[in-house]
């Protein structure tokens, strides 16, 4: 990877779109454990313990280490990425890109 890259990727905001498909029965915990992950908001669920979430982060790297960790949290079968937006970060006088 060259360094041009590594310093624009510094540069670019992204929001990802997911479904995450739990174990029956953990629903609940799952969902108090995303809650108090930066970044992470959900958005509905469903009876076949599924949710449908919004990850957000300043980089492309640190987005790919949230999905990882919702990955890795007890209970969580798979995180399917249903879209992603990366937006380069021109507001920095205004303290960095967000997606709000």
């Amino acid at each position: 990877m060259s360094d041009e890259y590594r310093n624009n990727e510094e540069d670019i905001g992204c929001i990802v779109g997911a479904v995450v498909q739990l174990k029956s029965g953990v629903v609940s915990d799952v969902r108090q454990r995303l809650s108090g992950c930066e970044g992470v908001e959900i958005h509905t669920e469903d009876e076949q313990a599924r949710l449908v979430i919004t990850m957000e982060a300043k980089t492309s790297k640190a987005v790919l280490k949230l999905t990882e960790h919702i990955q890795n949290l007890d209970g969580v079968l798979s995180v399917t990425p249903v879209y992603q937006h990366c937006e380069e970060n021109n507001k920095q006088e205004q303290g960095g890109w967000q997606w709000r």
